[in-house]
């Protein structure tokens, strides 16, 4: 079986028992979806479909069932005040919400009282390049303290350089899939393309002067700049590690948010994950819908509010893929009042509880 799509149709699994809405929000998947080419230059799409989680696959792996979880819970490890500097993160975590469709509930403040970690308790130290750095194993184990049973996950987000338990000298995040739980640390990104910027600064005659670095080679972006695509990226990141928590893995027939991250001189940059879109394919996104037991087509009209400042393509995308299935008219029957005033438009409204006089004017 070569048929690229009809490898697509296996792993998102029979539709035959779906309500007409999940059957809408499927149909016409050519138009909407586009193929991923084969990773190697003699690869098969077969190749390609057995390295791809199936749904079916998925629903043996899910560590819970539907409806027995509410929310993704969220901490923020360290210096708060450094993440909102860093990054837009109150946006970061909207941005999560519309996307998996879960609730998402920050710990920390006087709703959701958290104690403070000790760094001598986290293992401090100081990295090969300088940094200051905590443990990420000792992290995650004072994490475990706080989980909630009723969260799909727990995810943390640290400003502080993390290094594991061996191996490595640092890493840019570590989870815990028993526990469903991830910590991750903002402290590399960018920090490649800042290293290779001062080491291009060079002093001659007391100048500094700075050395051309090639067309090819990534540009240190501004701090305002930066502050934006940080957020981008952790958007992205923690969307993608929260189903990977919930049970998803990698995607290779399609192009989507769990697509492997590409390489760059045989390695992945910790801000790779800016390369793969913010956006489901048809099989990551039934897997999302069976754990979350959402509409898809209110979810196709509750992205685009949130996400189209950040993400126009995939904003255009979906505005595009509302026309394929049939929409608005489909996503009227989720509102409780579907023939609302907000509906009437193009009426005149009534003045003090009567209708305008024939040949007047209403109010619009």
């Amino acid at each position: 079986m070569e048929d690229p799509w009809s490898l697509v149709r296996l792993g998102l699994g029979s539709l035959a028992e779906e309500s007409w809405r999940v059957k809408q929000a499927f149909r016409e998947m050519p138009k909407a979806w586009k193929l991923r080419p084969p990773s190697a230059p003699s690869g098969s799409w077969w190749q390609e479909y057995e390295q791809t989680q199936t749904f079916d696959q998925f629903k043996r792996a899910v560590p819970f069932r539907p409806n027995t979880v509410s929310c993704i819970q969220v901490a923020v490890v360290g210096d708060e005040e450094l993440i909102a500097r860093q990054m837009n993160f109150d946006q970061v975590l909207k941005h999560v919400e519309v996307f998996t469709g879960f609730k998402v509930v920050q710990r920390g403040g006087i709703d959701h009282p958290m104690p403070r970690m000790r760094l001598s308790a986290a293992g401090q130290r100081t990295s090969m390049d300088g940094l200051p750095q905590i443990g990420g194993h000792y992290v995650l184990a004072f994490l475990q303290g706080f989980l909630d049973p009723r969260a799909a996950c727990t995810l943390a987000v640290t400003p502080v350089d993390l290094y594991p338990p061996e191996q490595y000298d640092f890493v840019t995040g570590m989870m815990d899939p028993g526990d469903r739980l991830g910590l991750f640390s903002s402290a590399r990104y960018f920090h490649q393309h800042e290293e290779a910027h001062r080491s291009s600064v060079v002093d001659i005659d007391g100048d500094s002067r700075e050395l051309g670095l090639g067309a090819g080679f990534p540009q240190t972006p501004s701090v305002r700049s930066r502050r934006l695509e940080l957020s981008k990226i952790f958007a992205k990141l923690l969307c993608r590690e929260s189903l990977k928590l919930c049970g998803a893995k990698e995607c290779h027939l399609l192009h989507c948010l769990m697509n492997p991250l590409p390489e760059t001189d045989g390695q992945v940059l910790p801000e790779a994950i800016a390369h793969v879109p913010f956006s489901l394919c048809c099989i990551c996104l039934r897997k999302l819908q069976w754990l979350t037991q959402a509409d898809l087509l209110d979810r196709y009209a509750r992205l685009p509010p949130v996400i189209n400042s950040w993400f126009f393509e995939e904003t255009q995308w979906l505005w595009e893929r509302m026309v394929q299935v049939g929409m608005p008219t489909a996503v009227c029957l989720s509102i409780p009042e579907p023939t609302g005033s907000k509906f009437k438009f193009g009426l005149p409204k009534r003045r003090n509880g009567k209708k305008p006089e024939d040949g007047e004017d209403g109010d619009f």
